[in-house]
């Protein structure tokens, strides 16, 4: 799993600098953004395979992104994990329908967090990223 690219978007960028270490330290390429625009447009530029996101940011939550990841058919099908400081979190089951991998509750551990990101990662091995053609009509 060593050598993939993971994107960080967390608008605390003490966030930013642990996830960095915590995932660097494994062998993972980590890029950040401290705002959601710019990791918008950052995930068009490095094509990443994994997208740790917070649900809170100014701006544009997490959920937002997630839909608009979701609506471009390059990066529907990047897998994501969200981050979230809240113990009740609301929109998370539609999230998971429309694709969401997993969910990591702040403060989490450095265990926790590789954990999670080799599990996706090991999940997502080998998948075919393109989308899936329709069916012919017959």
């Amino acid at each position: 799993m060593a050598g993939k690219t993971i994107l960080v978007i967390d608008d605390t960028p003490r966030i930013l600098n642990i996830i960095q270490y915590f995932l660097e330290a494994e062998g993972y390429s980590v890029k950040t953004a401290g705002d959601p625009l710019l990791g918008l447009k950052m995930v068009g530029e490095l094509g990443p395979d994994l997208i740790i996101l917070d649900i809170m940011m100014p701006k544009m939550n997490g959920y937002q992104v997630f839909e608009k990841l979701r609506e471009n058919e390059k990066t529907q099908q990047i897998p994501v994990i969200m981050l979230t400081a809240q113990a009740v979190i609301e929109n998370t089951p539609r999230a998971f329908f429309f694709g969401l991998y997993g969910v990591l509750a702040k403060p989490f551990t450095r265990s926790q967090l590789v954990a999670r990101v080799k599990n996706i990662l090991s999940l997502t091995e080998g998948r075919d990223a393109s989308p899936v053609p329709e069916p012919a009509a017959t």
